[in-house]
C-alpha cells in the first residue's frame, strides 16, 4: 500500500507586485511549508486544500497547478504509518500500549521483526532546526501490517486569493498553537529539513505563470 502525502505552495503578490510564499511557524518544528496526509478514499486534490485550511485557517485557495512528486520519500529502514495506531511496549498487541495515539501517515525508524511485529523508534525535539532536547523517545513495536513501504509526495501550487495579515496564529492538534507568515520568495525563504529539499524541487516553477 502506498501512503500519498500533499504538500502546499501557496502564493500571493506581495509588495510591488514581488510573489510570497506561505509558511508557517511551528511551536516546535521549526519554519515548515503546509502539508499532510491523504485520506483514505480522498483525492489529492482535496487533500492539499483540507491541510492547506487546517494549518493556516485560509480559505479563499485555488489548485493553480501540479507540479510534481517524489515517487517514493521513505529512506532505507524507515516505514509509514497506514492506520491509527498506538505504539506498543512489547510484540504483542495486549501489551502497555505508548501515548500518544499515531495517526495514519507519520513515519518511524524500523528495525528487526518478532513475529507479525517490527521493532520501532519513534523521536520529537524541541526548537528544530537546532533542537536543544529530545521532547518525545519511543522504543517499541508496531503489528508489520500496519506500516507500508512505500510514501508518495504530491507537489501542488496554491493561489490565495484573501486578504490577510502578514502573520496571524490559529490553534492546532495537541494544543500547539501555528503562526503561519508570508515570506518574500526572493531570497529563497528558509525550511526545516527535509522541506528544503521540497522547496528545491520547485522553487523556479513558483515564479512561473502560465
Amino acid at each position: 500500500m502506498t501512503i500519498h502525502k500533499v504538500t502546499a505552495f501557496i502564493t500571493r503578490s506581495g509588495r510591488q507586485g514581488q510573489p510570497q510564499l506561505l509558511l508557517f511557524q511551528h511551536p516546535q518544528a521549526g519554519v515548515q511549508l503546509p502539508a499532510g496526509t491523504v485520506d483514505e478514499g480522498e483525492v489529492w486534490e482535496t487533500a492539499v486544500l483540507r491541510e492547506a485550511f487546517e494549518e493556516t485557517g485560509l480559505t479563499q485557495l485555488t489548485i493553480h497547478r501540479y507540479l510534481g512528486k517524489i515517487d517514493n520519500e521513505l529512506a532505507p529502514g524507515e516505514a509509514i504509518l497506514n492506520q491509527d495506531s498506538h505504539i506498543f511496549s512489547q510484540p504483542d498487541v495486549q501489551s502497555l500500549p505508548f501515548a500518544p495515539l499515531f495517526t495514519r501517515g507519520m513515519t518511524f525508524v524500523v528495525g528487526e521483526r518478532n513475529g507479525r511485529f517490527r521493532h520501532i523508534i519513534y523521536q520529537e525535539y524541541d526548537q528544530l532546526p537546532n533542537p536543544q532536547t529530545i521532547t518525545l523517545h519511543i522504543d517499541g513495536w508496531l503489528p508489520e501490517a500496519r506500516l507500508s513501504w512505500r510514501k508518495t509526495r504530491h507537489y501542488v501550487h496554491l493561489h490565495c486569493h484573501e486578504k490577510t495579515a502578514d502573520r496571524w496564529t490559529l490553534p492546532s492538534d495537541r494544543s500547539h498553537r501555528f503562526t503561519p507568515f508570508w515570506a518574500d520568495l526572493q531570497p529563497k525563504p528558509t525550511v526545516v529539513q527535509p522541506q528544503n529539499r521540497w522547496l528545491d524541487d520547485v522553487y523556479d516553477l513558483l515564479f512561473y505563470k502560465p
